[in-house]
């Protein structure tokens, strides 16, 4: 059971973190106004204030007790807004009769800045990085001076170019960790077990480098319809010394990041493309784990040896799921077919195991953008969800689990992977959404994933199962990193960690020189202590919400990008959302999400029933609902923000008027782009 204690308190807090869901959190800041703290206190949002990550806000503070667990939540209810964000801004230089101008490539920032100063001499079209400018009173003006140039507008990957600069991400390596990375690449391998005889197999994308696992099974001599697992994990943490510049600026990126046409990698390329990825046919460092499973599914037992092996195949996911599928198309059928025909059983009895734990089940459908040679955009189709897929994810958690249970079992601290249940606040919100699109969620004041589930399932009925994943999606909270653990509420797991991909992520290095550690594997290795793990925890948390920011807006501007060509044409969309100002729509074709002015609509004025999570115009009284089908026509694609703003022609079948304000708005942009 929820409840909320009407314990309240006044403080300072700075946003750290604004998610893809909008999702906001912030820390408060100590008396002394510095942020130096080995466990800052965080503050969660359960609603959408109006700030930018850097911001400086007055907050009331709730504790929300669980009182099935007895722990806190301290959730922020927004008062004021005291200081912005950094007075810099990434945009794109125009040049036009009345001057220089700058348009911002942040997508709610629609206003162009007058450009001040051009010292740099930076050209019509590049992008570039201004100071804003402040007038005499100290205040924000609107305009700017220019202070470096990051490229030209015109140039492939550049939305890629965008995300890096608006987030900060480290996308070069210096000269000395290049040379300490090729250094470290020239180590002999002299890992203690030979497992170089098993024949391996890894699957991954067909375009990938960075091959962190592989897998091998067979039947159990000794456990008849059981079998053995051996999982393959490279074994980064033996050429990434502990406190080294390379681990130091591993740790400052965090993790790797993946935009649609590059790789930001969180190591060197001679290392996590080469001499630490499993490739086909090389021997390499690993650290292997074996588990053994009865022929239930059931996990008896389970030791890690640090090891070579020798992948004997680098497969894709469509060629595995040829080979499951039996197509002649596919290549090395044979051979592969024996090698998958254990890991199938096995991944088949884990799978029964996992369903009877009772995960959360979200199916989500992700948009994958393809490139031509020249590097333009040459179609965007959804991602299909293979069972190759699901086998590799089944053998990655339980490799986890087994990770986790062995650090927990030797009482180390170590970085757990959190995921905690919803707020309460968040429940109601997820029950209103459902409400509102015929779906009814378990009235429980302790939901579960199971629960969850079941709303799945009775959407599938309602033709709305993408759109209540997405619903649950935002109201589940965001994952992270700590040396505390609340467990894991997606897996329904008391524990978990993360283990398998060391190449691109650092908490698992963190992990791997833990298990190190425990078997006596390196003597000079020093178990980093809790303190510091909760800083290493917050600081790879951020990093990680740092890339999916960034990857989300890539593929926000590279969508529009696409769509550009196609102003005035018409698209088959969702509702997906409401504000004050707008409907939020997202496309059936691409998966493209923009949004419909009010002011476009027909001349009425609109109210918000949040309750019942609908928009209803007071005049007509025509309602629009989360869900509804309508058909849109394109009026704007902006690939500089990734924004896309459309007019609504049909909802319900039925044609919509479009008002007098749209058709002045479209005399206005017409002048502004004469300008």
């Amino acid at each position: 059971m929820i409840d909320k204690i009407n314990e309240t308190k006044i403080e300072i807090i700075i946003i750290t973190v604004i998610d893809p869901m909008g999702e906001v959190e912030g820390e408060v800041i100590p008396n002394d106004g510095s942020r130096q703290s080995d466990k800052p206190t965080k503050i969660k949002f359960n609603d959408q204030p109006p700030v930018s990550v850097g911001d400086k806000v007055l907050v009331r503070i709730i504790n929300e007790e669980n009182l099935d667990t007895n722990e806190t939540t301290k959730i922020g209810k927004y008062i004021r807004k005291i200081s912005s964000t950094p007075e810099k801004i990434i945009g794109i230089l125009k040049s036009g009769f009345d001057g220089e101008k700058l348009v911002p490539t942040e997508k709610k920032n629609r206003a162009y800045y007058k450009v001040e100063k051009n010292t740099i001499n930076a050209l019509d079209g590049e992008l570039v990085e201004a100071q804003i400018c402040k007038d005499g009173k100290n205040r924000i003006s609107r305009s700017v001076k220019i202070i470096r140039k990051l490229g030209n507008s015109e140039q492939v990957q550049l939305a890629s170019s965008i995300a890096i600069q608006e987030h900060g991400i480290p996308d070069h390596f210096s000269d000395q960790i290049y040379k300490d990375a090729l250094q470290r690449a020239k180590l002999v391998i002299e890992n203690p077990t030979d497992l170089t005889h098993l024949p391996f197999i890894s699957i991954d994308p067909s375009n990938a480098r960075d091959h962190d696992d592989a897998i091998y099974v067979l039947n159990d001599p000794d456990n008849q319809g059981g079998f053995i697992i051996w999982v393959a994990i490279a074994d980064v943490a033996k050429y990434v010394l502990q406190g080294s510049e390379l681990d130091a600026e591993a740790l400052k990126r965090g993790n790797s990041t993946y935009f649609p046409d590059l790789v930001i990698p969180m190591l060197p390329d001679v290392l996590s493309g080469n001499i630490c990825s499993l490739k086909a046919g090389q021997v390499r460092a690993a650290i292997a784990l074996k588990i053994w499973i009865n022929k239930v599914g059931k996990k008896t037992r389970h030791s890690f040896f640090r090891c070579t092996i020798k992948n004997e195949m680098a497969c894709s996911y469509e060629e595995v799921q040829g080979a499951l599928d039996d197509l002649e198309t596919c290549k090395r059928n044979t051979t592969l077919k024996k090698l998958l025909e254990p890991i199938h059983a096995a991944y088949q009895l884990l799978a029964r195991q996992t369903q009877s734990r009772g995960p959360l089940e979200l199916e989500l459908i992700e948009q994958e953008i393809l490139f031509d040679k020249a590097g333009a955009i040459k179609t965007i189709k959804s991602k299909e969800r293979l069972e190759a897929h699901r086998i590799v994810e089944e053998f990655m958690i339980v490799a986890n689990i087994c990770a986790a249970e062995t650090i927990q079992k030797h009482k180390l601290p170590f970085l757990y992977r959190i995921h905690e249940p919803p707020t309460f606040e968040k429940l109601l919100n997820l029950r209103t959404s459902a409400k509102s699109l015929d779906v009814n969620l378990s009235n429980d004041a302790k939901l579960t994933g199971h629960d969850l589930n079941k709303l799945l399932e009775k959407a599938k009925q309602t033709n709305c199962e993408e759109l209540i994943s997405l619903t649950i999606l935002r109201a589940m909270s965001q994952a992270y990193y700590s040396p505390e653990n609340r467990g894991h509420f997606g897996l329904n797991l008391r524990y978990y960690t993360h283990f398998t991909s060391p190449i691109r992520r650092y908490s698992d290095v963190l992990v791997h020189r833990a298990l190190i550690h425990i078997h006596n594997w390196d003597q000079d290795l020093i178990q980093t202590d809790e303190s510091e793990l909760f800083k290493i925890g917050d600081q790879i948390s951020k990093t990680e919400r740092r890339s999916m920011l960034a990857e989300r807006d890539t593929k926000d501007r590279y969508l529009a990008y696409f769509l550009k060509d196609r102003i005035d044409s018409e698209f088959s969309a969702r509702i997906n959302g409401f504000s004050k100002s707008c409907i939020f729509v997202r496309l059936d074709e691409t998966g493209a999400n923009g949004l419909i002015p009010l002011s476009f609509l027909s001349n009425d004025r609109y109210r918000l029933n949040n309750e019942k999570n609908r928009l209803i115009a007071r005049s007509s009284k025509l309602t629009f609902n989360v869900g509804a089908e309508v058909l849109v026509k394109l009026k704007e694609a902006n690939p500089i923000s990734g924004g896309l703003i459309f007019t609504l022609i049909e909802y319900k079948n039925k044609a919509i008027p479009v008002s007098k304000k749209f058709t002045r708005r479209k005399k206005n942009l017409k002048r502004k782009n004469l300008g």
